[in-house]
């Protein structure tokens, strides 16, 4: 777990400066052996080291504060200091040797306590942060720190009770359960002399399914696996493109550090069988791998790469060219911009694609990108807004036409627009109205089509 240290405890630490030296200089007659042995606080605020700590230049800190420490190898706030600065650089066990060495000469001294016991925190001893922090209640340091080490010993209390109640293994569920209306379900050209088949519109009833349970739970690891379940259900006269989807997933996520950056790895497997009104369809194994990190304030980047094997059922007439088995794949980053209360943000996503099949008409090369908002809306209370837009563009390089139809090169582009409000009644409960536009188009007709869908959802989890 990592723990930052609030500004107050550099602030407080600065002050004690003031009086800290003392607790340390003995027999008051030795004030001048004293001065040689003790930094002053002017002195301390002025070195090179408060400058480069204040500009986060955590490296040349180190070698400044190795100076003092060399200068004033007695001095409990240099020493101090040169230990926050080895946590800051990601040596926690060399700055817990640090604050152990003040605390060897005087086992009183709070601040040093204090220090020591944050820097157990961050390593995850939590016996070991309270056993310090109780001793600087009970050995009478100033009414400031016991009163400081006594909120920090709650707040580790209350991180462990949390902690025990994350660690507890059991099942769960997520879901999704709506209805929308669907402009064109059959994907029918926008060109009606192409095809006999009138355009229509429908309704789509949805559910999705996960359930999931976590096989492995540590401070830094997960491993889950989860049924994941999808279905389609369309009015009479769009019933053919029903659709159900049963598989099951393995999905796992490991924090690492390295140095002060926390980097949270993503490894998922999923395998589904795909059903269109009860008949086989498809079956698909899918691979993502993802990275998530923060290397901005107030930011997030998600990268991710992914991988599908398609089989489908019927490969066409002529397989060696219209055959959809393969592989499919992508390569993105997305990056997330939040406000300062973290309730809002706005992200950008790129993404270069490509699916490799055995048939040539399907081989394809393409780009994707999408922008967006989500923001909380300010008049209405625990309710949400979204929207973005994606573009999608594909060719496909080695197409041939099979019909008369396809005068010209296939060339995907799909422009997507979404809109969505999502109200939560509790924290595993919430009602979303959304609003999807998709244009596609290409050289030709035969692929040209709009699809308006609108619809309502309500989200759960159990």
């Amino acid at each position: 777990m990592r723990i930052k240290y609030p500004v107050f405890i550099i602030a407080v630490s600065f002050c004690s400066m003031l009086f800290g030296s003392a607790v340390f200089a003995g027999d008051a007659g030795n004030k001048q052996k004293d001065k040689l042995r003790f930094i002053s606080g002017e002195t301390f605020l002025s070195s090179d080291f408060v400058k480069f700590l204040k500009n986060k230049e955590y490296p040349k800190a180190l070698s400044a504060i190795d100076a003092l420490t060399v200068k004033y190898p007695d001095d409990p706030l240099v020493l101090r200091y040169r230990g926050f600065t080895l946590e800051k650089i990601g040596r926690r066990k060399d700055a817990i040797d640090a604050y152990k060495q003040i605390l060897s000469k005087n086992p009183n001294y709070a601040p040093a306590g204090i220090f020591l016991s944050r820097a157990y925190i961050s390593e995850g001893k939590r016996e070991e942060a309270a056993k310090e922090l109780r001793k600087i209640i009970q050995t009478g340091a100033s009414l400031e720190y016991r009163n400081w080490a006594e909120a920090q010993l709650n707040r580790l209390r209350l991180g462990a009770k949390k902690e025990a109640r994350r660690v507890e293994k059991k099942p769960y569920l997520l879901g999704k359960a709506g209805i929308a209306y669907d402009s064109n379900p059959l994907f029918i050209p926008d060109n009606k002399g192409l095809v006999s088949t009138k355009k229509k519109t429908g309704a789509r009833y949805t559910l999705d399914i996960d359930i999931g349970y976590p096989l492995l739970l540590e401070k830094d690891f997960r491993l889950d696996t989860l049924y994941i379940g999808q279905q389609a259900w369309h009015d009479k006269d769009t019933n053919a493109v029903n659709f159900t989807s049963q598989g099951f997933a393995v999905d796992a996520k490991k924090r690492k550090l390295f140095g002060e950056r926390s980097v949270i790895f993503g490894g998922r497997y999923d395998f589904r069988e795909n059903f269109l009104r009860s008949s086989y369809f498809s079956m698909i194994n899918r691979f993502l791998l993802s990275a998530d990190t923060s290397f901005w304030k107030k930011t997030r980047t998600h990268f991710y790469t992914r991988l599908s094997l398609l089989e489908y059922k019927n490969d066409g007439s002529d397989s060696s060219r219209s055959s959809r088995d393969g592989f499919r794949g992508g390569l993105g980053v997305t990056q997330y911009f939040y406000s300062s209360d973290f309730k809002s943000f706005f992200f950008v996503k790129p993404e270069f694609n490509f699916n490799q099949p055995r048939g040539d008409n399907f081989i394809r090369r393409g780009v994707l990108g999408r922008i967006g908002v989500h923001t909380p809306i300010k008049f209405l209370r625990k309710t949400d807004f979204d929207i973005s837009v994606g573009y999608d563009w594909g060719e496909y390089p080695e197409f041939s036409s099979l019909s008369s139809l396809d005068t010209e090169s296939r060339l995907d582009k799909r422009l997507d627009n979404y809109v969505a409000v999502t109200h939560h009644f509790k924290p595993n409960l919430a009602w979303r109205t959304f609003y999807r536009f998709i244009k596609s188009d290409n050289n030709n007709d035969f692929y040209k089509r709009d699809r308006h869908i609108a619809g309502m959802e309500m989200i759960f989890s159990l």
